[in-house]
């Protein structure tokens, strides 16, 4: 036989029973409270308030309705909402949302189409055959500036 004992349940919903009673207010179990709950005075004990935030706290106690739960019977009604556009209005802003996406799919797949040639091109041969290229044209330059180059003549006095 085991030596642990089984806890009973009774015991259990006995202590969560207990502590729904007391509630947060109590004891130490403020401080498992979400913030919002625990009041300032609660937590500052002795020490006083910023006079600046116990001049909001004033004015929020100040305005009408404050703290209450609100009426929901002054919910926005069908009145209150605006009117709705013309049909044939929403039809023609559809219609050219259309045409701008339309448009927009025929210039992406333009460019994905020169992205593709691009890709499939063998930019490396391309690159070789235009530094060949290069080279060839400054040897060229080279010579030509080699012939037409002369000495200038040397006036004897």
């Amino acid at each position: 036989m085991s030596s642990v004992k089984r806890s009973q349940p009774w015991a259990l919903s006995l202590s969560v029973g207990v502590l729904a009673l007391t509630g947060c207010e109590s004891g130490d179990l403020a401080r498992f409270a979400p913030p919002g709950i625990v009041k300032y005075e609660d937590l500052a004990g002795d020490q006083e308030m910023n006079p600046a935030v116990a001049e909001r706290i004033a004015e929020r106690r100040e305005e009408k309705g404050a703290g209450e739960f609100p009426n929901l019977s002054l919910a926005p009604t069908e009145e209150d909402r605006p009117a709705k556009r013309p049909a044939e209005e929403v039809n023609a802003e559809l219609g050219e949302l259309v045409d701008a996406r339309t448009l927009l799919a025929e210039e992406v797949a333009s460019d994905r189409a020169e992205v593709e040639a691009e890709l499939g091109r063998d930019l490396s041969a391309e690159g070789d055959a235009l530094k060949e290229r290069l080279e060839a044209d400054s040897a060229a330059a080279a010579r030509e500036r080699r012939e037409t180059l002369t000495a200038p003549e040397i006036e004897e006095n």
